[in-house]
C-alpha cells in the first residue's frame, strides 16, 4: 500500500517487529490494521531460512473463520488468492523503484499477521535482493514494505536492547545517490517511490483489461477480479490520506514546492488523523467510500 514514509525494523534478521510497524506507513485495503510482532517464545528461528510464528498463524486463522461466518468476501477463499496476487504487484513496485534508486530495503510483507517468513542466506557477491525479509500474513488487510531508515535508526539508539553495530570498514562519507537510507533520497524520488505501488496496479488494471476482450471466455473468472482488485488497491491507495501512498505523495509534493519537509509532529499528526479517517470512510461511513470507486469503476465497468 509505496519516500514511502516506512521505517526500518530494528533487527534485520527479524521480520517486522510490532513497535517499529506502528511507525510504518501500510498499503491498506480494507482498513488501517498494524502487524503484530513476528517473535514471541513460541517462534521457531532458525536465523537466515525460514521462522515461523504458530501463534499469530493460530489466532489468524480463528479471525479468518470468524469472518467467513459472516458471508460477503470473506467467504470466498479465491478472494485471499486474488488479492494476495495483487498486493505482492502493489509492494514489488515500491520494493523495485526503492532498489532502482539505491535504497536499502529490509521486508516486504503481504497481509498481516505474520506467520511465516523468509530471509535468503548471504553468499559472496550475493544480490542486494538476499538482504530482505519476505513475509507472509494471515489477514488480507493489506502489505508493507519496510525501508532503511535515519529516523528509526536514531529512535533504536534510545532503546534498552539496542547494540551498536562493529564497526567492520572506515565509515564513508555517503551522498544521496550512495545512501541506502531512503530519507536521505530527494523529494521526487521518494515521491516515485510512494507512488510506485499505485502505478504497479494501475499497469497491472490496465493490460488486463485491454487483453479480456481477446482471450477466452473461461479465462474471465480469473482476469476479471484481478483486473477489479488491482483498480480497487489502485484507488484507495491514492487518496490523499496519511499512512496510506497518497499521504506520502502529498508531503513529497509540499517538500518539492516549498524545499522543506513536514515536521515529524506533523506527519505523526496527520497518521493519526488519516487513520481515524480510513476507520470512519471503511466501518462508519462506508456509502460514502462506495461512492468513490463506483465514480471510478462506472468509467471501466
Amino acid at each position: 500500500m509505496s519516500q514511502n514514509e516506512i521505517n526500518n525494523q530494528s533487527m534485520e534478521e527479524n521480520p517486522v517487529p510490532v513497535d517499529e510497524m506502528n511507525d510504518q506507513q501500510p498499503d491498506i485495503y480494507l482498513g488501517p490494521t498494524k502487524p503484530s510482532s513476528n517473535l514471541n517464545d513460541e517462534e521457531v528461528n532458525n536465523g537466515d531460512g525460514f521462522t515461523f510464528n504458530w501463534t499469530q498463524l493460530i489466532i489468524g486463522v480463528a479471525l479468518i473463520c470468524w469472518f467467513s461466518l459472516s458471508g460477503g468476501l470473506f467467504s470466498n477463499w479465491s478472494f485471499y488468492v486474488f488479492l494476495g496476487i495483487v498486493i505482492i504487484i502493489h509492494e514489488l513496485g515500491h520494493v523495485v523503484i526503492g532498489k532502482a534508486f539505491g535504497c536499502f530495503i529490509k521486508a516486504m510483507q503481504v497481509f498481516f499477521l505474520p506467520f511465516v517468513s523468509y530471509k535468503p542466506k548471504q553468499v559472496p557477491g550475493g544480490s542486494s535482493w538476499r538482504d530482505i525479509t519476505w513475509s507472509l500474513g494471515v489477514l488480507p488487510l493489506g502489505g508493507v514494505t519496510i525501508f532503511k531508515s535515519r529516523e528509526q535508526e536514531e529512535r533504536e539508539k534510545e532503546m534498552w536492547y539496542y547494540q551498536e553495530p562493529e564497526q567492520v570498514e572506515q565509515e564513508v562519507e555517503l551522498t544521496a545517490a550512495t545512501s541506502p537510507y531512503i530519507d536521505d533520497k530527494p523529494a521526487w524520488q521518494r515521491l516515485l517511490i510512494s507512488a510506485a505501488g499505485v502505478l504497479f496496479n494501475f499497469a497491472t488494471f490496465l493490460i488486463l483489461y485491454v487483453i479480456m476482450p481477446f482471450v477466452p471466455l473461461e479465462w474471465y473468472s480469473i482476469l476479471e477480479p484481478l483486473a477489479i482488485l488491482s483498480l480497487l488497491l489502485a484507488v484507495l491507495n491514492v487518496l490523499p490520506i496519511y499512512p496510506l501512498d497518497g499521504g506520502a505523495i502529498v508531503f513529497a509534493l509540499f517538500e518539492i514546492v516549498t524545499g522543506q519537509k513536514p515536521s515529524p509532529a506533523f506527519t505523526k499528526a496527520c497518521g493519526w488523523i488519516g487513520a481515524i479517517i480510513v476507520i470512519l470512510l471503511f466501518w462508519v461511513f462506508p456509502e460514502s467510500l462506495d461512492g468513490i470507486l463506483g465514480s471510478v469503476f462506472k468509467v471501466f465497468f
